[in-house]
């Protein structure tokens, strides 16, 4: 492998997938998965790999949601991996309004999981993460200087996407969601204004290929087209459920103060 080529893998958790990519000399992980789902990352980079999870160098967090960062203190704890996260990720949960908002978001991702894949395991995490790196938009990544962090608020305040511009392969976290063939934006979107400019601002990068969290690996012709076909689902949610649990996602004091101020 030359400095900067890598094997790109990717591992079904609990509730989204995850993608290690490894170079000859360490691995990152696009972002922290849920909490056992650190088990399964130790046991495929023993199995696959044949690497010890001591070489994962660095998880990633997109965003605080339970499958995206509930196995990453538990790396670190049993590893040694470090953290790198939005700069703000810590104030999401913040307080009684951010611990209920966090309950509430553990309990909804257990309901996905099971109508999903009908499966049940413990998700508790804790609300803080306490990053060892703290990220703002457009740097580069501590350890990996190939890739770039940005900023994609939308889903939450904090919420990141990671991109490899020489490769032109973006991680998305949450930001896009395939279910069956269909394309849509994640539930809740809590800043509706915000995910339209990160949509926008999306469809400026040069991107062949999408890791998404929620449906795996998608290579697309036109980055401008596919991201701005999304504006109109901005705001909307097609089913009934979504729109009664969206209320409940709203609790995050961020949200409250965002809308009193804009």
């Amino acid at each position: 492998m030359t400095e900067h080529s890598f094997t790109l893998h990717r591992i079904q958790g609990y509730i989204a997938s995850l993608y290690l990519i490894e170079y000859r000399d360490r691995v990152l992980l696009l972002d922290g998965g849920a909490r056992y789902d650190a088990v399964r990352i130790e046991t495929y980079m023993k199995r696959e790999m044949g690497r010890l999870p001591d070489d994962l160098n660095l998880a990633l967090v997109t965003h605080m949601h339970p499958d995206h960062a509930g196995g990453a203190p538990l790396l670190r704890r049993r590893f040694r991996t470090q953290i790198a996260a939005h700069i703000d990720i810590d104030k999401w949960y913040r307080g009684f309004r951010g611990a209920s908002q966090h309950l509430i978001d553990t309990i909804l991702g257990h309901y996905s999981a099971r109508q999903q894949f009908g499966k049940l395991e413990r998700a508790w995490y804790p609300r803080r993460l306490k990053p060892d790196y703290f990220l703002d938009d457009g740097h580069t990544l501590p350890g990996f200087p190939d890739w770039r962090a940005y900023t994609a608020p939308g889903h939450t305040l904090y919420d990141m996407v990671f991109y490899h511009p020489e490769k032109e392969l973006l991680y998305v976290g949450d930001l896009v969601i395939k279910t069956g063939k269909k394309i849509v934006l994640p539930f809740p979107t809590l800043f509706p204004e915000l995910m339209t400019a990160t949509l926008k601002r999306m469809s400026h990068l040069p991107v062949k290929k999408l890791l998404l969290a929620h449906g795996g690996e998608l290579k697309i012709d036109d980055s401008y087209s596919f991201f701005t076909e999304l504006l109109p689902q901005v705001g909307k949610y097609g089913q009934t459920f979504f729109r009664l649990v969206e209320p409940f996602c709203s609790l995050a004091p961020d949200v409250r103060l965002y809308k009193k101020n804009h």
